[in-house]
């Protein structure tokens, strides 16, 4: 029993011990608050009301001090996050590419951004710019980032298209005199074998400054099957010089080509052409090398099955 009163004792004892020591830190932190400081204090500078058709490149200085004198509990704010100061361009000289802030002309804009208690005594600078240029827009064409293949026996025989084949662009001209196509996010398509129609994401601008009109563009993609055919073409030969006779072998060649299912009724050989050059000519050997200068827009890997051909000058 007499060891239970002693303890009850000592843990009231030490309760008001506990209270008066917050009490003193109260007491402390309110005469600190309530006491009258002169502090010295960073604000970020952040330029403000910029004309919706200009936009600011940089400034001279990104913070500055600033001496305050107030009451502790009026300064305590401004250790709580970074103050900022707001600086309106339409309270500023503008010279040539520059708005200008300078202590001479826009002190007291500054000092009435303190109020009463918390008074300004100075600060750091001078003078601050802000250059500034105008909004200029153009056109750039966009590049495609694509990587496709095709699942067995399909191809696509009519080139993709874009819903935009360029975007405008909006910026400085410091910016965007230098930017001369844009590129899509890389878009990988795997094993095709139907139609393709989606959105593909446009890289976004590197640089806040710089605005593109477009976020995507609508992406489409034909895909057909295909089939392997071949077709005999008459080879004509090219630049043959006056009096030049020439005998050639063999004078018709085997093209193969690829062809959707839909199409391969419609090519004939006259949609192609075959040449061999002289002026390629190699009197070393006796071969000429066949090329196909014309073919049909709807077929694709064409080759000739042969492209040697002999031939013999007659004099």
């Amino acid at each position: 029993m007499l060891n239970k009163i002693r303890s009850v004792y000592k843990t009231r004892k030490f309760n008001v011990f506990i209270f008066f020591v917050l009490l003193a830190l109260v007491y402390s932190m309110l005469s600190k608050l309530t006491a009258n400081y002169t502090k010295t204090i960073a604000f970020a500078v952040k330029p403000i009301d910029v004309p919706s058709d200009q936009v600011v490149l940089g400034q001279s200085v990104d913070s500055v001090i600033v001496v305050l004198s107030g009451y502790g509990y009026n300064l305590a704010k401004y250790y709580l996050d970074e103050p900022i100061i707001e600086i309106s361009l339409n309270d500023l000289k503008k010279v040539e590419s520059k708005y200008q802030w300078t202590k001479q002309n826009n002190y007291s804009d500054l000092q009435s951004k303190f109020t009463d208690p918390i008074t300004l005594i100075s600060t750091s600078v001078d003078q601050i710019d802000f250059v500034i240029e105008q909004y200029e827009s153009k056109k750039v064409p966009l590049k495609l980032n694509l990587e496709l293949d095709y699942k067995s026996g399909f191809d696509s025989f009519q080139p993709y298209t874009l819903s935009k084949d360029s975007i405008a662009i909006t910026g400085p001209n410091s910016l965007i005199d230098s930017i001369n196509v844009i590129e899509t996010e890389r878009l990988v398509l795997n094993q095709i074998d139907s139609d393709i129609n989606s959105s593909i994401q446009i890289n976004p601008s590197e640089n806040k400054n710089v605005i593109y009109s477009e976020e995507s563009v609508g992406f489409q993609l034909k895909v057909e099957k295909f089939t392997e055919e071949s077709i005999k073409v008459p080879i004509t030969i090219v630049n043959i010089k006056d009096g030049m006779k020439i005998n050639y072998f063999p004078k018709i060649v085997t093209v193969l080509y690829r062809v959707s299912i839909r199409d391969y009724k419609s090519v004939n050989p006259m949609d192609f052409r075959v040449e061999c050059d002289l002026n390629t000519i190699n009197r070393e050997n006796s071969i000429l090398i066949s090329t196909i200068t014309k073919k049909p827009i709807n077929v694709k890997k064409y080759r000739i099955e042969n492209n040697q051909i002999q031939y013999v000058i007659i004099e």
